[in-house]
């Protein structure tokens, strides 16, 4: 006798029930069942509770100090910007009205009031340098002052 496909179909899932059946002991107590097997509950060879709060207690102030280096450099960065665009427009001031000390009030008006300029003239130069202090960091890694020069070309 020839066995329709759908008789073959059913056939094979019970089949599979069957070995199911024998690969896990199902128990049941009460409302819950417990399963058996190599899908069932998994005990653990070692409790790791508490390791990722101490990684962390260990990366933390490593990340902090990073941190605040970085801070530290983009001010030292920005602060240096400032004194060079300051060099720029001293030198700029200098070139057009022949004045040392409007040139010094535009390099202070640009990097502040503490800034430190120094402006030397040549024959066809003017020369600024302009000095800003920056805030000292905790480390002293960076620097303690920035300069900017600019020369300028009279005409």
């Amino acid at each position: 006798m020839a066995v329709s496909s759908l008789d073959s179909t059913v056939c094979s899932l019970v089949t599979w029930i069957r070995c199911l059946r024998k690969r896990f002991r199902v128990h049941v107590t009460g409302n819950r069942h417990r399963i058996f097997g190599s899908f069932g509950p998994r005990r653990r060879a070692r409790s790791d509770e508490g390791a990722v709060t101490a990684e962390f207690a260990v990366v933390l102030p490593a990340v902090m100090a990073m941190a605040v280096l970085l801070m530290m450099l983009a001010r030292a960065v920005t602060v240096e910007m400032n004194c060079q665009d300051a060099a720029s427009a001293a030198a700029r001031v200098a070139v057009v009205s022949h004045s040392d000390a409007e040139a010094r009030l535009a390099a202070h008006k640009a990097a502040g009031g503490d800034a430190n300029v120094s402006i030397s003239r040549g024959l066809k130069q003017v020369k600024v340098t302009v000095s800003c202090r920056v805030v000292p960091d905790p480390m002293h890694v960076l620097p303690m002052a920035v300069m900017g020069k600019a020369t300028g070309v009279v005409q």
